[in-house]
């Protein structure tokens, strides 16, 4: 089997497996899939030992496994050891401070309102940047459409209190940017320790589903920033995955109830595979909210090839809950 497989240069939707190269065989397969338990891809008749997988979903884990192409029988070696990556994030620009031994947030506390979701309860010691997106834990979910959701973010100081600046934003629509009405905390400078704000999600807000959360960014600063983006010298920058969940009139037993779906690839060209659901109806609503197919899910696999290029909705209805996601057909 092929030794030292390694996936490098990983991107929203991509990742490059490398491994050792045998002179004695001419090519060699891969297969990967995104873990676990979803259908294995098959790659066959690679002639190096490098292969760019693109066309994935960001924010997902992939498994993948290299084999040589045998000239006898068997026409394969074993399969390698598994080989796990995650793709990235929506790419968001960077923030941080310099230096964090004056300020830092030591709390970040966000509690949904009326949903049944639980509170995100996030407690830290001091650093200039930390990236809690990957941290299962501390995930935040929030219903689209809702008021009074609540956030709370404790500040901490080495030394005497001085004042800072608290503001904390989330990319409600989706499109990877801070903008300015996406702010849901600013906090003057002050001394207190603890600065709270009262928000709402938009009615318009990007349905995220449960697959791959929009950006949370928590900053503190003893100067004001012009913007969420750059460096200060005093403070701290925290990011937080949120999903933005399916709409409020859902009961509280959908939500909690509501399956891990995947969907890939995306963008997608010609099928668009769905995990978790077999034999469900579905519809497919273009980003003017016309519905422009429906039908019902055979194999794990939408048909999208007549669809026209553009941002598309799939609303997935079974006896549990309702989800709807959004794909682009390219």
């Amino acid at each position: 089997m092929p030794a030292n497989v390694q996936v490098s240069n990983i991107t929203m939707t991509s990742g490059t497996v490398t491994w050792t190269n045998d002179p004695t065989v001419t090519s060699y397969m891969i297969r990967f899939r995104m873990y676990p338990a979803s259908p294995w891809v098959n790659v066959a008749q690679i002639f190096v030992n490098s292969f760019t997988i693109t066309a994935l979903s960001p924010c997902t884990t992939y498994e993948v496994q290299v084999a040589k192409v045998c000239s006898g029988s068997p026409t394969t070696s074993a399969w390698s050891e598994s080989v796990f990556f995650t793709t990235l994030y929506m790419n968001y620009c960077a923030a941080s401070s310099l230096n964090a031994n004056v300020a830092y947030i030591s709390n970040v506390t966000v509690t949904p309102a009326g949903s049944g979701l639980s509170p995100m309860v996030s407690s830290s010691g001091t650093s200039n940047y930390t990236d809690y997106r990957p941290d299962p834990t501390r995930k935040v979910r929030l219903m689209i459409g809702s008021t009074g959701n609540q956030i709370s973010v404790s500040k901490t100081w080495i030394g005497s209190p001085n004042p800072v600046y608290v503001r904390a934003w989330i990319d409600f629509n989706g499109d990877g940017v801070f903008d300015s009405s996406e702010m849901m905390l600013s906090s003057g400078s002050s001394a207190s320790s603890t600065a709270t704000s009262t928000f709402a999600v938009p009615s318009t807000a990007y349905q995220t589903g449960t697959t791959c959360g929009v950006n949370m960014r928590v900053m503190i600063s003893e100067t004001l920033t012009s913007s969420a983006c750059g460096t200060f010298t005093y403070g701290e920058v925290e990011d937080y995955s949120v999903y933005l969940l399916t709409p409020a009139n859902l009961s509280t037993n959908e939500i909690t109830q509501q399956k891990d779906i995947r969907i890939y690839p995306n963008p997608a060209s010609d099928v668009l595979n769905i995990s978790e659901f077999e034999g469900t109806e579905f519809e497919i609503n273009n980003a003017a909210g016309q519905l422009v197919s429906k039908g019902k899910i055979s194999d794990q696999k939408v048909p999208v090839r007549d669809l026209l290029k553009g941002i598309y909705f799939i609303r997935i209805k079974d006896k549990e809950n309702m989800t709807q996601l959004k794909f682009i057909k390219k």
